[in-house]
């Protein structure tokens, strides 16, 4: 999202309290904690960072009533405060980061119905083919980071991070190559050729907010990963502050119409992605020295292991699924009419999924930490705990849109048409939320335990195999139209939701707790030039590895590092 300039990044505000002095929290307070403890317990003091958990290795070391697989209702309370004090300021930085994108929509809209058309197909294509992409795999980070924290291998927490930077500006060139015949892809797809050239422009124009976006993802996780949320959602603020001003000014103050609304979102991903790095910078300077420190220089370490980022492939599925129908609607009568109806259908949709998004991230970091901790029943009793909040949120949202559904669309145009067949539609959508909520929050315990394949498969199963063919056939073969397009997708969402659930009810969390505390300790044992068991000193403490599956496992002296690489790899599967 946008960077503000440096006087307003030097200039006292609250904004720039907020980032710079936060408020000391437990999560912090643990970690100062964890430096006084040695390196061979650097496995075992990732506990000290499961915010709201208590730090002790043994469920005997735990006050009574709070171990991890401790029944009653106060233990789950205590875990949804703390998925709260992460989940609220997450759904915030999310939900105020695409209310930026609607305000320029609805700013733009007051253009005309052909400039919402376009913005709105312009935009299902940037995201189709740009961010969907960098946000999937940003989203490896909430693996590989959280389960890195957890273990206390903050060194590592930096390598994903650089890796993650690298990768990033590598898909941007090579998304920025192909958006030059956005165009002709358009016409492909069949779509009008008016609308084909108008949307072509605005996403060649709107190319550097693809860059500054991927960054402030990536920026955002790796803060998240230390349990660091509130500057993000400061810097998401600061956006939302920015974007109606920056919109005014491009497309109506200097006449620049389309290409204002473009120049407009470049602008505001800019200020956003300045305002969070700058942030990064100079908490990274802070921890400089301290064993707390995550960046520890740039490693040729982030020049491999991108395969890892391949969980993409489960954000893509669903997103992709939803930028379908926006193509499928430009198929129907009046292409301008159905094209900006399914648009703010599906940006509705988002804006309640941005919502619960932030306890699926909160619940991914949580998990994350907590199985690379060892701390199984935390990771279960979160997994829960996330679900029934998630449901209660859509339920809200589902009544909320019901009692509104009538006056919605007026916050987008003041099209007579298009705000009556949008009032139509929200009904059906509603009948959408709940499964797609079970979803979105099951979705972060595959992420947190590194799981993503599954998610893939789940997704790629109910959204392209079920939805697409389902839209199809209710909107062109029984002239249901936009109707048809939003029942395939209610369907599909329940049937997701329900499958999710089942994947949840079978999930082996004890199993998944070796094999991330296993994985975490063979990272440190390469560090380690001290003790023959080195880092699987912890998990032989834990009851985790036996002494002859340590010896199994612990590289001679003399292997290379792809030598213990391919020996992790050699664990047991999924649980």
């Amino acid at each position: 999202m946008s960077g503000t300039g440096q006087e307003a990044l030097l200039a006292p505000s609250p904004f720039l309290s907020a980032i710079a002095a936060p408020a000391p929290r437990p999560w912090e307070e643990a970690l100062d904690v964890a430096q006084a403890l040695s390196p061979m317990a650097s496995a075992s003091y990732g506990r000290n960072i499961l915010k709201g958990t208590q730090s002790q290795l043994t469920a005997a070391d735990w006050p009574e009533g709070d171990e991890p697989d401790s029944n009653g209702w106060a233990p789950v309370w205590r875990e949804a405060r703390t998925l709260c004090q992460l989940a609220v300021p997450l759904s915030i930085c999310n939900m105020t980061g695409y209310l930026i994108g609607l305000t320029t929509l609805s700013v733009a809209g007051r253009l005309g119905q052909f400039e919402l058309s376009t913005i709105i197909l312009g935009t299902s294509v940037f995201n189709v083919t740009g961010l969907s992409v960098l946000i999937g795999f940003s989203s490896a980070m909430e693996t590989l980071s959280g389960q890195a924290m957890g273990a206390g291998n903050h060194r590592m927490v930096g390598v994903v991070f650089q890796r993650a930077i690298i990768l990033t500006t590598c898909v941007c060139v090579l998304v920025a190559l192909l958006w030059t015949q956005a165009g002709r892809l358009l016409l492909l797809f069949r779509q009008d050729p008016a609308l084909s050239h108008a949307a072509a422009r605005y996403i060649q124009m709107a190319t550097p907010a693809l860059w500054c976006a991927g960054m402030f993802e990536v920026f955002k996780r790796y803060l998240m990963a230390q349990g660091v949320v509130n500057p993000s959602t400061a810097a998401t603020v600061a956006g939302l502050a920015m974007a109606p001003l920056y919109s005014y000014l491009f497309i109506f103050w200097l006449g620049l119409g389309l290409d204002g609304a473009a120049i407009a979102v470049n602008a505001t991903q800019a200020s956003m992605a300045a305002l969070l790095g700058a942030y990064i910078l100079l908490r990274d300077a802070q921890l400089r020295g301290r064993e707390l420190a995550t960046w520890h220089g740039w490693s040729r370490e982030a020049l491999s292991g991108w395969g890892k980022y391949l969980s993409v492939i489960m954000v893509c599925v669903e997103w992709w699924t939803f930028e379908a129908l926006i193509i499928m609607s430009g198929w129907l009568p009046e292409p301008d009419l159905a094209v900006a109806v399914m648009g703010i259908c599906i940006n509705s949709s988002g804006v309640v999924w941005m919502v619960v998004s932030g306890g699926s991230q909160a619940l991914s970091t949580r998990v994350g930490n907590a199985l690379g901790a060892g701390c199984a029943g935390i990771a279960k009793r979160a997994t829960w705990t996330a679900a029934g909040m998630g449901l209660a949120v859509e339920f809200v949202a589902m009544a909320l849109v019901l009692l509104l559904r009538n006056h919605w669309a007026v916050l987008f145009t003041s099209a007579p048409r298009v705000i009556e067949l949008t009032a139509h539609l929200l009904p059906i959508f509603a009948l959408s939320l709940p499964g797609d909520g079970c979803n979105i929050i099951l979705q972060g315990l595959l992420r947190g335990s590194g799981r993503q394949g599954t998610g893939a498969a789940t997704n790629l199963l109910s959204y392209w195999c079920l939805a697409i063919p389902l839209a199809a056939y209710l909107a062109f073969k029984k002239d249901l139209g936009l109707a048809g397009l939003w029942w395939a997708i209610a369907v599909t969402n329940t049937w997701q939701g329900g499958v999710m659930a089942v994947i949840a009810l079978r999930f082996d969390y004890s199993k998944e707790a070796a094999k991330a505390a296993l994985r975490a300790s063979a990272r440190q044992a390469s560090q380690d030039s001290g003790d023959a068991n080195g880092g699987l000193q912890p998990l032989l403490e834990q009851g985790l590895l036996t002494p002859a599956a340590a010896a199994g496992r612990h590289p001679a002296a003399g292997a290379q590092p792809g030598d213990r690489g391919e020996r992790v790899q050699q664990g047991p599967g999924p649980g």
